[in-house]
């Protein structure tokens, strides 16, 4: 899978054990944030590339690294069609996948050591949308997604 990722200089280090993680799992990883001894780019800029990204359908996932996590999903849940969730753990992680669809996922660089975050993103990758469920409960988060994409519809003019 082509993957985006991002992150500010509070994240580097971590996006750089995260995307050899991915390859060697043998996905591609572009990086639309900040680089290792460039300029300096703040997480909102580097998490509106990548959101944008995702809500213009040139990846289907993306992962953004920050210091806590937060003020990257706060920004890629301004675009249409990202649900960027802010995972500290394989049990979140998994579950915003299997019950929320969640195409983007945010970590903490001060919060979240190397070897968990990749086990974070292991859990994220692996899971699937509605994946467990009984017919009857796939159907309910289904139809729940498809009432946030109405309300994405109605807010994001």
């Amino acid at each position: 899978m082509k993957l985006a990722i991002g992150s500010t200089k509070a994240g580097l280090a971590l996006k750089k054990e995260v995307v050899r993680f991915l390859e060697e799992q043998g996905h591609t990883a572009d990086d639309l944030g900040m680089k290792e001894g460039g300029d300096f780019v703040p997480y909102y800029a580097s998490s509106a590339r990548v959101a944008k990204a995702v809500s213009e359908g040139r990846y289907e996932k993306a992962i953004l690294i920050c210091g806590t996590g937060a003020g990257s999903a706060i920004v890629a849940n301004k675009f249409k069609g990202v649900y960027a969730v802010h995972a500290g753990n394989e049990y979140e992680a998994r579950r915003a996948l299997t019950i929320n669809n969640a195409n983007v996922l945010c970590l903490g660089e001060w919060t979240t050591p190397p070897q968990h975050a990749v086990e974070i993103v292991r859990a994220w990758l692996s899971a699937e949308f509605t994946q467990g469920f009984d017919p009857d409960w796939q159907k309910f988060l289904r139809d729940a997604c498809q009432k946030i994409q109405r309300l994405e519809a109605e807010n994001f003019q």
